[in-house]
């Protein structure tokens, strides 16, 4: 191997290595295999200046924290944010968010989404129409109103043990129906369904008849409407039915403004056309000994007339709450076995009338019970219970297990240790303080924290400021009653039953709806202010410099009581003002108006005005105004004192001239 001497030199200003800063120095070690070291000439070598400096060349490390003022590049893309969990910043490509606020963005999508799409893992709803154009698979479907039973609502398709069954109200087939097995029921028989109604009201009608109800007047006339068509009521389908066997007489139990139903569906085996089971629900409108009325106007959409055989029964009734009611109890069809009540049947509808059903659900296998109202199950003595009333659950028991075997009672009891154990500890955990103390510990320091409510038992509470200065304290007066002492009290609606002050200020807005207010009020201690002075039963306006400037006050003049109000400015001059009397004084001047009168003052000088006279007075000397009339004259022609005289009348009052007139002599 060939050795190279490197000797000592300079770096030039543009070196060939980037290695080597411009004008370091090279400095060879001793011997062959000795180090080379590159000084900088600035006082620093190069190994310092890698540990103090970033290599934007290579991978580096940084021990501090760096702070980018003006934001950093990824990429070729410039960052000049960060969002935190809580910050308000906008959402841009040049910010970045912390864990936090990432997750937080999350769960705020995710109560977004809940809005917009329907859960899979759990039970959800939607007043929308879907339209599942792939089609759906499910082993139930079942509208939001369904009862089951023969006497249900709504619809329920299912499968039962590798079985579909379907309820529904009606099925129309358009062109053909195979039926592999027909059973025929009538459910309001019994057999595998029985029907108990409000009044027991049943029959089978023997003859109907349809007839038609005419108007006419008590003196046997025909009745018109006054456009001369015939007057009539519906026609009403007359049902008979038999009331007595030869051996036992029936009672009919029907009554006006009740339901009656019917359903049957007699087809025997064979193929047939143009097919449909026999039903319908009508209103009585009249009754007889061994018949009805049925309405022709008044029945359930749909339904069929009724005919000879139909076996009716009373189902609801429009008015009378008493025969609103049926318990149906079946052993056939959906959810059999099943007993269902209902009440409140006030039309020809059952949607939301059960208000009690327990039956068996073939799909979950398992027996269901729902109650709509009040529940109880326990005791007759009330020791152990379940209780559903008035929006209220009350649960007595001795304890309560959960699936995993653990058991309620047990839990409390560890958990009320734990709660006893728990030391004093005061903590502050993300901007929330954390209070752990003892129960006891706390109410024998006279804290008690109890349904919401603290309660401080104490001679006197203190609020101190940052430096330890107290700046409220609640305590009692000398007949125990509670009161707050403050500097000041700074509320939006403060409402008290007695304020009782001291000496100092008041601002803001204050109001009293009702009751007396005691005291003087003055609205500022300084500058232009306004004294309300119960004394002296008068509000004043004083200037800064503690003049009055002005008073509302009350009078009284030998009985004659008014209010009063005074003026005054800074030189002197005064204004008073009475209901009857108006002065005003400046200097040796002043001005009375009175009820009929004008008084006038300078000095020695004064007049009365009034519409009688005007009188002056100087000196001591009173003079009152002419009142009357005189002649003068004037020659037509002042050159010629012979000439003609013109005479003018001149009309004076209280020294006034107020008319000058032609006069003829």
């Amino acid at each position: 191997m060939k050795q190279v001497d490197i000797k000592t030199r300079v770096i030039p200003n543009k070196p060939r290595s980037g290695n080597y800063p411009v004008g370091s120095t090279i400095v060879a070690g001793g011997g062959s295999c000795g180090n080379t070291t590159i000084i900088n000439q600035g006082g620093a070598d190069l190994a310092t200046l890698r540990q103090q400096f970033l290599s934007k060349k290579s991978d580096d490390t940084a021990s501090g924290v760096i702070t980018f003022l003006k934001g950093i590049k990824i990429a070729s893309e410039l960052i000049k944010s960060v969002l935190k969990e809580n910050s308000e910043g906008e959402i841009t490509d040049e910010a970045i968010m912390s864990a936090l606020r990432v997750i937080k963005e999350i769960e705020d999508n995710n109560e977004k989404l809940k809005k917009i799409f329907l859960r899979k893992d759990q039970e959800d709803q939607t007043n929308y129409l879907i339209k599942l154009l792939g089609g759906i698979i499910s082993p139930f479907l079942t509208s939001p109103d369904f009862v089951t039973g023969m006497m249900g609502a709504g619809m329920s398709f299912s499968s039962e043990g590798g079985e579909s069954v379907g309820w529904i109200d009606k099925l129309y087939v358009r062109k053909k129906a195979i039926f592999q097995l027909l059973e025929i029921m009538k459910t309001e028989l019994g057999g595998a369904s029985f029907l108990f109604n409000a009044s027991g009201a049943r029959a089978t009608i023997t003859k109907v008849e349809q007839i038609e109800q005419e108007a006419y007047f008590i003196d046997g006339d025909k009745g018109y409407f006054p456009n001369e068509d015939e007057a009539y009521f519906p026609d009403i389908y007359r049902c008979y039915f038999m009331t007595d066997d030869g051996e036992t007489a029936v009672e009919n139990l029907f009554k006006v403004g009740d339901f009656v139903r019917s359903q049957t569906f007699n087809i025997k085996a064979g193929v047939y056309e143009n097919v449909s089971n026999h039903y319908w629900w009508r209103k009585v409108v009249g009754i007889g000994k061994d018949y009805i009325d049925l309405s022709s106007v008044s029945y359930q959409e749909d339904s069929d007339i009724p005919k000879e055989g139909d076996v009716i029964v009373q189902l609801g009734n429009d008015r009378d709450e008493d025969r609103q009611s049926a318990i149906v109890l079946s052993a056939y069809g959906d959810g059999a076995p099943y007993l269902t009540m209902y009440q409140g049947i006030n039309s020809y509808s059952l949607k939301d009338k059960d208000i009690f059903t327990i039956g068996y659900d073939n799909v979950k296998k398992e027996c269901y019970l729902k109650n709509y109202g009040r529940a109880y199950i326990g005791t007759r003595d009330r020791k152990v219970y379940f209780d559903f009333s008035s929006k209220k659950l009350d649960i007595k028991a001795d304890s309560f297990t959960f699936s995993t075997g653990e058991v309620v009672k047990d839990e409390l009891e560890n958990n009320k240790k734990n709660i006893e154990n728990v030391s004093s500890e005061i903590s502050v955990v993300k901007d929330q303080i954390s209070l752990k103390v003892n129960t006891n510990d706390l109410i024998q320091t006279g804290i008690d924290i109890t349904k919401k409510t603290v309660t401080v038992t104490a001679s006197s509470f203190f609020v101190n400021n940052s430096k330890g200065t107290p700046i409220a304290v609640f305590t009692t007066d000398s007949s125990g009653k509670p009161i707050l002492k403050a500097d000041y009290i700074d509320v939006d609606n403060l409402k008290v039953k007695h304020l009782d002050g001291a000496d100092g200020t008041f601002t803001g807005e204050l109001k009293a709806a009702t009751g007396t207010f005691t005291g003087g009020v003055v609205t500022n201690s300084d500058g232009n202010r306004i004294i309300l002075d119960p004394d002296s039963r008068q509000m004043a306006l004083v200037s800064s410099s503690g003049s009055m400037l002005s008073s509302w006050f009350f009078y009284n003049n030998s009985g004659y009581e008014s209010a009063a109000l005074y003026l005054k400015n800074i030189e002197g001059d005064s204004l008073y003002i009475y209901p009857f009397d108006i002065r005003m004084n400046s200097g040796d001047k002043s001005t009375q108006i009175t009820n009929g009168d004008i008084r006038l003052k300078m000095g020695t000088s004064s007049m009365v005005i009034n519409p009688i006279q005007i009188s002056m007075t100087e000196g001591g000397n009173s003079v009152t105004g002419f009142t009357g009339s005189f002649l003068i004259y004037s020659l037509y022609d002042e050159s010629k004192p012979t000439s003609e005289k013109i005479w003018k009348k001149v009309s004076v009052k209280n020294g006034i001239i107020y008319k000058i007139e032609n006069w003829f002599m």
